[in-house]
């Protein structure tokens, strides 16, 4: 009798799905309340976002918190936040979640989730039930197509959750809205496989986190965003909103670069030496060429590497490509290789090519296509190192490891290679020589040293090979910064009002607090408010918006009459008026519009009309 009540609940929530109101506000932020600091400041940091016009808070509701003993569940927490937020009057926009690694230590008997459906069953109904009329809008998960998602991403575990998710919300209250949480940035593939995973109908709305720049300013973004709603339509959802539950970009700045801004180049030319080969004076380094995204945006410079022009290299091109011309390939910036790169790059450096390999843990991910056809990601440490000769180590990986270090050394190599010795460069991660077969040879150029003064690792070396003509020159200490503060603030304005004008009903800025003191961490860097408490430029951008456009702004039009370059939108404020909202993704431009002056220049101007 229950099941049947449940699937007559269900039908009824899908026949009528529930509409947002048309005045629901637009401004988002997410934050972490919970935390020791942020809960210690928990008045003035809900003080702080009333003052800047925010209307929601999104933040974790935990199965680990709540469920940490069997059969009983625990909200006072949870209350408690809810009627503070009620004192300041904001929503609260929980997402419901279950990682593997906070809920193993007091609950290993539900690890993971998806293999334990009943148990997430329970813990939805709990959440459901306890919040029933004080809470309409669940997020179900948060990057469950990226690291928050163990071993690896998989639409067709996820989906199983979703959909115990959408039963039991529908079944306490069939005006709850549930939303597939935030993807990481327009995920069609893994779009694609929740849809094959059984998806449909089992959900009101998608959330993704789209970072960095926006439509106005990308076109791979406005690109994927359009094949994302696409395929949303060609799935019969055209219909259901879009929201974005994370965006943004952090202003972490690197002590490396600032010190010694050619450190690189000199670590190339060191490198070079070793194999006996010469670099041009105008030095070109190759960069792949998204197989996944053959239209992303290129950048032909980095700050990191001054002077150096960066070429965009296919795989088939790296291939054939001779390290006599194309001396040095930039292999991973970040964590993550595309699987078309493994055995090109490995060629390449047998052939003498010099490979970068960069990032907090080079190699880290690879990125492929799955047996749907669609791109995924998968993390391949220890395949990529094994086959690259390179190595790793981090605090979860052997006992003694810092978590991070300010400290370094630069070896007799490095200081032959024309490196100096650096101030607070910022290392999380560590190179070692695992992985080298008999006559391999790594050569640290800067050590990581822990609080001892002992080495953890290297944070920066030089691998040469028996076998290969070449070398792979790897890197883990912070070697690039994000935004500026007035970058961040730019930011912050444009993503909102751009994704508002495409169609986007409502975004939450990550993150409110910054998470750490680190200038160089960038986890640390993402918040509108520094550790202390003190207001960014971006605190300041976003109570603009909102006192411009009011509390539910409704976009109207685009102003046709300017360059393409301006970016010129007309919002209906619910208080009554109209406002405009101009800026300039390239040169500044100054219109008159309605009779107004207006002046489009980097940063956003608001003209009451």
């Amino acid at each position: 009798m229950n099941r049947i009540k449940l699937a007559a609940a269900v039908l009824a929530a899908a026949l009528a799905l529930p509409a947002l109101r048309a005045g629901d506000s637009p401004w988002g932020i997410a934050a972490h309340p919970h935390s020791e600091m942020e809960w210690k400041n928990i008045d003035r940091q809900l003080g702080m976002m009333r003052e800047a016009g925010m209307t929601s808070l999104r933040h974790d509701m935990k199965f680990s918190g709540i469920a940490r003993k069997k059969g009983e569940y625990d909200f006072r927490r949870y209350d408690e936040l809810l009627a503070r937020l009620d004192e300041y009057g904001m929503h609260f926009l929980p997402i419901l979640e279950g990682y593997d690694w906070e809920i193993e230590k007091s609950r290993p008997d539900a690890v993971p989730l998806y293999k334990h459906p009943e148990e997430w069953r329970k813990f939805v109904r709990a959440c459901a039930e306890h919040y029933k009329g004080r809470l309409k809008v669940w997020e179900i998960w948060n990057e469950q197509d990226g690291g928050f998602w163990k071993p690896n991403p998989n639409a067709s575990q996820y989906v199983p959750l979703l959909k115990i998710a959408y039963e039991e919300l529908k079944a306490a209250d069939p005006e709850n809205i549930v939303v597939v949480g935030g993807l990481c940035g327009w995920n069609t593939g893994y779009l694609r496989d929740m849809y094959a995973a059984g998806a449909k109908g089992f959900f009101d709305l998608i959330a993704v986190h789209p970072y960095g720049y926006g439509p106005d300013r990308s076109s791979f973004q406005q690109k994927r965003m359009a094949e994302f709603k696409q395929i949303m339509a060609d799935n019969g959802d055209a219909a259901k909103p879009l929201w974005i539950t994370e965006c943004g970009g952090a202003t972490h700045r690197s002590s490396l670069i600032a010190q010694q801004p050619d450190v690189f180049r000199k670590a190339i030319g060191y490198a070079a030496g070793k194999i006996g080969r010469a670099l041009p004076e105008n030095l070109v380094v190759g960069a792949p060429v998204s197989q996944e995204f053959p239209d992303r945006d290129f950048s032909d410079t980095r700050a990191w590497l001054p002077g150096a022009k960066l070429v965009p290299v296919t795989p088939d091109e790296l291939a054939e490509a001779d390290p006599a011309k194309l001396p040095v390939f930039l292999g991973c910036e970040h964590t993550t290789v595309e699987e078309a790169y493994k055995k090109p790059m490995l060629e390449y450096v047998k052939k003498g090519g010099i490979l970068l390999a960069f990032g907090e843990v080079p190699m880290y991910n690879l990125r492929y296509r799955n047996r749907q056809g669609n791109w995924s990601t998968r993390g391949a440490a220890d395949e990529l190192h094994s086959l690259f000769g390179i190595g790793f180590q981090a605090w979860w990986t052997k006992p003694g490891i810092p978590k991070f270090t300010l400290r370094t050394r630069t070896t007799g190599a490095g200081k032959e290679a024309g490196i100096n010795d650096f101030r607070n460069v910022y290392t999380t991660r560590f190179l070692t020589a695992a992985n080298m077969k008999e006559g391999d040879a790594c050569v640290p150029l800067v050590e990581a040293l822990d609080g001892k003064g002992e080495p953890a690792g290297e944070g920066m070396a030089l691998y040469t090979f028996r076998d290969r003509k070449g070398a792979i020159l790897g890197c883990t200490m912070q070697f690039a910064g994000g935004f500026t503060e007035q970058e961040q603030a730019e930011l912050l304005q444009t993503l909102y009002l751009s994704y508002l004008a495409n169609g986007i009903d409502r975004l939450y800025f990550y993150d409110f607090h910054s998470d750490g003191e680190s200038p160089a961490e960038r986890e640390n860097n993402f918040g509108i408010v520094r550790w202390n408490y003190e207001p960014k430029p971006a605190y300041f951008a976003y109570r603009a918006m909102t006192a411009a456009l009011g509390r539910a702004p409704k976009f109207a039009g685009r102003v046709e009459s300017v360059p393409e370059h301006v970016q010129a939108l007309l919002f209906d404020r619910a208080e009554g008026g109209r406002v405009l909202a101009a800026w300039s993704t390239g040169e500044p431009h100054r219109f008159e519009y309605a009779g107004k002056a207006v002046e489009a220049g980097t940063k956003v101007s608001f003209t009451a009309l």
